[in-house]
C-alpha cells in the first residue's frame, strides 16, 4: 500500500496516517476490548490482528522503503479512560456513532512519549 501511495503522491506531497502501536496495552484495547469482549466489542473480529500492529520505527522503515520520508509522529490517547469506556459502551448500545467518539472522548496529542496505543504520523515524497 505504501509503495502505491508513494507512486501517486506528487513530489513534495504528504501522506497522513494513523495506526496502532504494537504494545501490550494496544493488544488489550484493540484485540481484546474492541473485538473480543462481547460487552465492549465495537468492531468486527479480526479487523485488527497482532501482525498488523506496528511501532513507529517499523512504519518509518516501511515508508523509507517506499521512498517516503517519515516526518511528524505523535501518540494520542483519551484524556480520561473513564470517558473512553463510557463512549465505547454508548457506541455498543447504539447511542453514539463512530464519528462522534472523538468529541465525546476528547483525545490528547502526546508527541513527547512513545505511543502506548495509537499514533498519527506523516511522510513526504521528496521533491
Amino acid at each position: 500500500m505504501l509503495a502505491h501511495a508513494a507512486r501517486v503522491l506528487e513530489p513534495g506531497g504528504v501522506l497522513v496516517y494513523d495506526t496502532v502501536a504494537r504494545t501490550a496495552l494496544s493488544r488489550l484495547v484493540y484485540l481484546g476490548a474492541f473485538q473480543a469482549i462481547p460487552a465492549t466489542r465495537i468492531m468486527p473480529r479480526h479487523r485488527y490482528r497482532a501482525a498488523r500492529l506496528r511501532p513507529p520505527a517499523e512504519v518509518a522503515a516501511a515508508l523509507a522503503t517506499a521512498g517516503l520520508t517519515s516526518e511528524d509522529v505523535t501518540g494520542f490517547h483519551p484524556r480520561s479512560v473513564v470517558a473512553l469506556v463510557r463512549a465505547v459502551l454508548a457506541r455498543k448500545a447504539g447511542r453514539l456513532r463512530d464519528e462522534d467518539l472523538a468529541d465525546v472522548v476528547e483525545f490528547v496529542l502526546d508527541p513527547d512519549h512513545e505511543p502506548p496505543v495509537t499514533y498519527l504520523g506523516s511522510a513526504r515524497r521528496p521533491r
